[in-house]
């Protein structure tokens, strides 16, 4: 049976080495997408995490084989436009609304690794 569901922390803690990378997680309302709204949200979430020393953002996004009435490849498509670059994709291991999805790793520097 599918575990019930957590949330995560923004950032990726308390393993040594990865304080300055961030797995935040924005939902935009189906209703409001298509707007601008996930730009403006994302865009200004990446202005703060820059500012306080992460250099990283990664996104974890369920990834349907086929779109269906639950889920299409559109979060993809949008950390794509947004510099996002496919790193993983990990098969038939997200559980929910009753079925299987891919999960897809996708990651964006924002910072100098110096």
């Amino acid at each position: 049976p599918p575990l019930p569901r957590r949330r995560r922390h923004t950032r990726l803690q308390p393993v040594t080495g990865v304080q300055t990378c961030a797995l935040p997680i924005l939902y935009v309302d189906k209703d409001m997408r298509r707007m601008g709204i996930g730009r403006i949200l994302h865009d200004e979430l990446e202005r703060e995490l820059k500012d306080r020393g992460i250099l990283n953002m990664y996104a974890c996004i369920a990834y349907p084989k086929e779109d269906d009435e639950y889920l299409d490849k559109n979060s993809a498509m949008f950390h794509a436009h947004l510099g996002y670059r496919l790193v993983g994709e990990f098969y038939d291991c997200g559980y929910k609304f009753g079925r299987w999805y891919n999960m897809v790793w996708m990651e964006k520097l924002i910072g100098e690794h110096i």
